[in-house]
């Protein structure tokens, strides 16, 4: 295969020759890396839930191990890692903490977007550190920006703000407005843009009290009449201005959902495990350990067969699209349907599994201090994201049947 920039299919990384002192983006380091966080990022579990963000210490050393910055492109002196290195960083980072692969998820999906529309000129002052690097995001067009000489006046409120709290920069969706009306596109419909602003410059508005995913601060943000400068703003781009494969194909972040999920769903089965083998049943006589019964013994077999059949399908969707998009070539639609559906039903797989384990554990599981608690409503909470809803059952369907799947956003 000719050699290009970027990273090859089946998960290899080029290593590059990082400068002294930032971190090697090869798989096995970033591996590394969060298997030497983890033990700390465990240990802030409960601060995390409590304080409903993530502690600074611990967003910086995350920020100084590379991995906020695994999908910037090395022009900017990011990792540009394949969607496989994405998918295991996410996962690992999960199964330490949900609210710590979230937040590197939401980052990197946010970073994603803007690289793939702006130039490095504008990029590199805004991406001057690790720790510059961490931003939150909402696309939904809940801003009105106004033009202006050199760019827009941006006013608006965006909801589930995860990494508000910790970001450096913000990247919003917004409708273009003409004084009192917004300005129509040529299909008629309102003139999407896409504003990138500095998170400082946000009101956070203290709305995140939840079910789950506590710890990932994802609050509402307001900002009145703020100037963006022309050159931070853009349209919906189909297509990205930077020719490496990571870049021409605007759904590789959303993986990162699937591998959230089903840390969490192997996360509750290995607790049910470690619980099964020593907690007795209580209310009938003579019933022993719970891992002697069958019925316990069958559930814990289907929830890992939902487990490791999701993570093997949504796996293989990605190598496939991934070896596509490798060669030059734009995914089928039925890549992109499968890409999708495989998403979806890992994420489904893994809220399965969980209830399965949570409902096996009894009055144990019920206690706010029992892991399994925290992973059915952290695993709930997430799945009511949009890229892993229902809806895409549908859209693949609509795309598998060879009809218009009703979305831009495919």
């Amino acid at each position: 295969m000719t050699s290009r920039a970027g990273a090859g299919p089946r998960g290899i990384v080029p290593t590059g020759n990082p400068a002294a002192g930032s971190p090697s983006y090869a798989r096995d380091d970033l591996m590394a890396a969060v298997e030497k966080l983890a033990p700390s990022i465990t240990a802030a579990s409960e601060e995390i839930e409590r304080a409903r963000t993530l502690p600074e210490p611990l967003v910086q050393a995350l920020a100084d191990a590379g991995l906020y910055r695994i999908f910037l492109p090395r022009s900017l002196g990011g990792g540009q890692s394949d969607p496989l290195t994405y998918f295991d960083v996410v996962e690992a980072l999960a199964r330490a903490d949900s609210a710590v692969g979230w937040s590197v998820l939401i980052s990197t999906s946010s970073m994603t977007g803007t690289v793939r529309s702006l130039r490095d000129d504008v990029l590199a002052p805004m991406f001057i550190s690790p720790r510059a690097t961490i931003m939150a995001g909402s696309a939904p067009p809940r801003g009105r920006a106004q033009p202006v000489p050199g760019g827009y006046r941006l006013t608006g409120r965006w909801t589930q703000g995860s990494n508000i709290l910790i970001a450096g920069w913000v990247h919003v969706g917004a409708h273009v407005w003409d004084g009192d009306a917004p300005r129509l596109g040529p299909d008629g419909s309102p003139e999407y843009l896409q504003c990138t602003f500095a998170a400082s410059d946000a009101e956070v508005i203290d709305t995140w009290s939840t079910t789950g995913m506590r710890g990932t601060g994802s609050h509402d943000y307001a900002v009145t009449d703020l100037f963006v400068p022309a050159d931070r703003a853009h349209g919906r781009v189909a297509e990205s201005h930077r020719p490496e494969p990571l870049y021409q194909f605007a759904g590789w972040t959303h993986v990162a959902h699937a591998a959230l999920g089903l840390a969490i769903a192997r996360v509750a089965l290995e607790e049910f495990i470690g619980l099964a083998g020593g907690k007795r049943a209580t209310w009938m006589a003579g019933e022993g350990q719970l891992a002697a019964r069958t019925t316990i013994q069958a559930r814990v077999a289907r929830a890992e067969a939902l487990v490791g059949s999701g993570r093997a399908y949504v796996r293989e969707a990605t190598s496939d699209t991934w070896e596509t998009v490798w060669r030059g070539e734009q995914p089928s639609p039925d890549q992109r349907a499968v890409y999708r559906l495989a998403i979806a039903q890992a994420m489904a797989n893994a809220v399965e599994a969980v209830d399965l384990m949570y409902a096996s554990a009894g009055a144990t599981a019920i206690y706010a201090r029992s892991r399994l608690d925290r992973c059915l409503r952290d695993v709930h909470t997430a799945a009511a994201h949009v890229w892993v809803a229902p809806d895409n059952y549908e859209l693949a369907g609509r795309l598998l049947l060879g009809l218009d799947p009703g979305s831009s956003i495919i």
